[in-house]
């Protein structure tokens, strides 16, 4: 077993951050310059992004101090600087994680047509923004003072505060996992219903439900992240909660990376056009359609509502990127 993991957490929250931050400029360009549309899900990604720099900033810093080390090898003050960082991670962890999957679920709002559809999405945001809620309180309640959650590792400060049973933080993290994970995987599977009977072509299907369901990658590292959840009654705590930051940085970092990713189409078709011409079907005129309504044939006609008009406004990228036809 390794003595000392502080490596390892600066590199996963440099490399991720560094992803996310890449395709959270270029997200940016594409609203602002490409599409010229700035949407909610735009800015909320990037207040996520912003919470996310500060997790990742303090888990840096954290690393520094002490996370990732054994407590027999850190004096009072690098166990409560390295505690200190490791609170305010928590903190931007909270709040990055429930911004990026509110962007990601009104993106795909969007693009969604069925009513069913829509409840489903309501219902699987408002749950894991309510579990995310009730962390990130019980984060601030914890303890009282609040200061002595850093401070407990110290043995100058024992018997200076108190705090709940860690096995109530426990139970909102176990909580938050959960319809984290059962938010990822939706959001994985409706853009397979949204896409499956749009009359293109197999291939330009999938690339469009491949593309819409990548904000999904994220659950991999919750799930991973679970059977660590335990490490948090551990004494030896700086050490023994590594892979917790580890894993909570690589989910928040990976849901902004591939929330952004999925908006990225745009850029593609300007740099290579070619790319994306000829896969529409042609009208009985011999013509590309324009648009290609997202329902079933069975919808009335005041509901056929073209997937261009449900893009082409504010955030709009699919339309500018595969909708449009040129002849």
């Amino acid at each position: 077993m390794a003595e000392d993991r502080s490596l390892t957490v600066r590199a996963v929250a440099a490399v991720f951050l560094a992803l996310a931050t890449i395709t959270t400029v270029l997200r940016c360009y594409v609203r602002l310059r490409i599409v010229k549309a700035f949407g909610w899900d735009d800015g909320i990604m990037v207040l996520a992004y912003i919470f996310y720099v500060f997790f990742s900033a303090c888990m840096i810093g954290g690393s520094l101090w002490g996370t990732g080390q054994h407590l027999n090898q850190l004096d009072n003050h690098h166990r409560v600087t390295a505690m200190k960082y490791w609170f305010y991670c928590d903190i931007g962890y909270a709040i990055g994680s429930i911004l990026c999957k509110i962007s990601v679920s009104i993106f795909i709002l969007r693009i969604t047509i069925h009513r069913v559809h829509r409840i489903v999405i309501g219902v699987v945001v408002g749950l894991v923004v309510a579990a995310g809620f009730a962390f990130f309180v019980i984060l601030l309640t914890q303890c009282k003072p609040m200061a002595f959650w850093y401070l407990r590792l110290s043995t100058e400060e024992v018997g200076k505060g108190t705090c709940i049973s860690t096995h109530v933080a426990m139970d909102a993290l176990y909580a938050f996992s959960a319809t984290s994970a059962v938010f990822d995987m939706t959001i994985a599977v409706l853009p397979i219903l949204l896409v499956r009977k749009l009359k293109m072509q197999s291939d330009v299907k999938i690339a469009v439900a491949g593309l819409l369901s990548m904000a999904c990658v994220a659950s991999v590292a919750v799930i991973v992240r679970i059977p660590y959840i335990p490490t948090l009654l551990k004494t030896d705590f700086l050490y023994e909660t590594t892979p917790v930051a580890i894993w909570s940085n690589i989910e928040t970092g990976l849901g902004i990376f591939a929330g952004s990713m999925a908006t990225l189409r745009p850029l593609l078709r300007k740099f290579r056009p070619s790319t994306y011409q000829n896969t529409w079907p042609s009208s009985s005129r011999g013509k590309r359609s324009k648009s290609m309504p997202l329902q079933s044939s069975q919808r009335q006609d005041s509901d056929r509502i073209p997937l261009e008009d449900r893009l082409v406004g504010p955030g709009s990228d699919i339309a500018e990127a595969d909708i449009h036809a040129t002849d």
